[in-house]
This record gives C-alpha cells, sequence and structure tokens, in this order.
C-alpha cells in the first residue's frame, strides 16, 4: 500500500500525525500496512518548522521506501525565487537552514534538484506537482525569465475550461494531461497536489467526468483520530486524474478552516483513498 502526501509546507504538526495516524494499528487493521510513501512535492515554505520536517522526511526515508518529486515552492527556495505566501515567521525559520539539512533534495548533475515526475508503469501511477505536460511543447520562445513556470511543478489544472499562462503557472486541460501520458503508461492514473484542494476526474469512452463530488463521503474513528473519507474504485479500463488535498495548514493562508489531506493506494483491488483529518 503507498502512501501518498502533498503540500506539507513545512507543518511538522500535520506530517506527524499523518504518520502517527497511517502506522497505527487501527489503520493498519483496516487499511494495511505502508510499504511506499509518494511524496507529490511543497514541503518547503509557508509553515515555520522547515528542518523538522525535512528531518522527519530524511527519518521515514530510513524505514520506507519514499519517492517524491519536486514541489514549486521546494524550487523556489532553493533556487532563491520569492513566491508569495510565506509570513515573515516562515521566511525567518527556511533563512536558518543549512546545506546538511536540505540533503533530503538530491542535486542532479545539470545542478538542478530533484525529479519533475515518476512514473511507475508496473502500477501505471504518474507522479506530480502540479501537471505532466512536456514544458517544451507549451513553453513560447521569447517566456524569457517566465520560463520556469511552465514547468511541471507549476503547471496547475485549469477552472477555465481552457489552457492560458499565469504567473500562477501554466493552466491545463485534463484532456490535455490524459492525452500526454497514453504513451507511458496505459490506463494511468496522474497523481497531482499544488492547488490544495482534493480533485478526481475520470477519463473512458464517454469522455472525462468529474468524480469525486459523487462519492459518499464517510468518517470513521481510527485510534484517537477522526477522518474523513472518499474511495475511489479505480476501472481497469479508465484513465484517472487525482489531487491530493492540502497536507500541512500550519501556512495556510485560504478562506475558511484548513485541515490536513492525504491518500492511500491499495492495489488488489486498485483503489485510491482520500483522506482528511
Amino acid at each position: 500500500m503507498d502512501l501518498v502526501i502533498s503540500d506539507i509546507h513545512a507543518d511538522i504538526s500535520a506530517l506527524n500525525t499523518i504518520i502517527d495516524l497511517v502506522t497505527s494499528a487501527d489503520f493498519k487493521k483496516k487499511y494495511g500496512e505502508i510499504s511506499r510513501i509518494l511524496n507529490l512535492g511543497d514541503v518547503l515554505e509557508r509553515g515555520t518548522h522547515p528542518k523538522q520536517v525535512l528531518e522527519k522526511m530524511v527519518t521515514l526515508s530510513k524505514n520506507y521506501s519514499v519517492i517524491s518529486v519536486i514541489g514549486n515552492h521546494d524550487e523556489a527556495f532553493l533556487y532563491g525565487r520569492k513566491v508569495s505566501g510565506s509570513s515573515t515567521e516562515s521566511i525567518d525559520a527556511h533563512h536558518y537552514l543549512t546545506e546538511e539539512d536540505l540533503v533530503f533534495f538530491k542535486k542532479n548533475q545539470d545542478e538542478t534538484y530533484g525529479s519533475q515526475e515518476f512514473l511507475d508503469k508496473n502500477n501505471n501511477l504518474l507522479c506530480v506537482h502540479g501537471g505532466p505536460i512536456d514544458p517544451k511543447k507549451i513553453t513560447p520562445k521569447n517566456a524569457g525569465s517566465d520560463a520556469w513556470l511552465y514547468q511541471k511543478s507549476w503547471q496547475r489544472l485549469s477552472d477555465e475550461g481552457y489552457e492560458f499562462f499565469s504567473h500562477a503557472g501554466y493552466h491545463y486541460n485534463a484532456s490535455s494531461a490524459f492525452e500526454e501520458v497514453k504513451a507511458k503508461a496505459k490506463n494511468p492514473i496522474i497523481l497531482c497536489g499544488h492547488q490544495h484542494m482534493e480533485t478526481a476526474l475520470k477519463q473512458n469512452k464517454e469522455g472525462i467526468q468529474e468524480i469525486l463530488s459523487k462519492i459518499k463521503l464517510e468518517t470513521e474513528k481510527l485510534s484517537n483520530f477522526i477522518v474523513e473519507k472518499k474511495e475511489i474504485q479505480i476501472e481497469s479500463c479508465s484513465n484517472y486524474l487525482i489531487r491530493v488535498g492540502l497536507g500541512g495548514p500550519e501556512g495556510y493562508h485560504g478562506i475558511g478552516a484548513a485541515k490536513s489531506h492525504f491518500g492511500i493506494i491499495q492495489h488488489n483491488p486498485k483503489k485510491v483513498i482520500l483522506f482528511e483529518i
């Protein structure tokens, strides 16, 4: 079973809560044991405990197979690019991070950090932070200093029904995502984070449907936690785009109360379950 986390945003309390829950006896009895952790990015910024989160991720890497893709806020911090959303307290906490603290982020031969995507062909999973579109296909020749906003770490699912660029990144349609990934995996499940709201789309012969709102929300108590969940039954002949919600709400500045989210993937039978704590 895979644990899927995204957008922890330097929130050590949320990360500890997720790990405590999924490793509890109640959770393991009902859903099984975690064998792999899929981290969809944005470990850093906005929250105020980056050092503790990085230490926790390194510790988890010693006990589990942890596979990570880079998030836009991770990139922004590592490359010294300014992104809005972090408080003065958060900025100060990140200022004191050392090279030793940042060992979690692997450096590539070209001096970039991390991976833009992870493909698991055996399970038809494609993990990205924002979107799966090849930046070469969408980046204009005159993009200049805005070129990095077309990367997979910055892409975001369009809410407008059409594709466009803004300084929040390139907004893509689900149809483009499925078209991009079909050559890489048969009937893929595209997993992403970035936009903090849970989403589930299914593509089959009838087209693309939003399915999350049609799934019954269930509430249950596991150990000392009250969780809400939605189970997505995976059909072998359909394609899916599933977005995991905000993992670490400590630095969240949106409207209303934010809670911690995560997902799991069970492979036999295949289903994706989204949780809110």
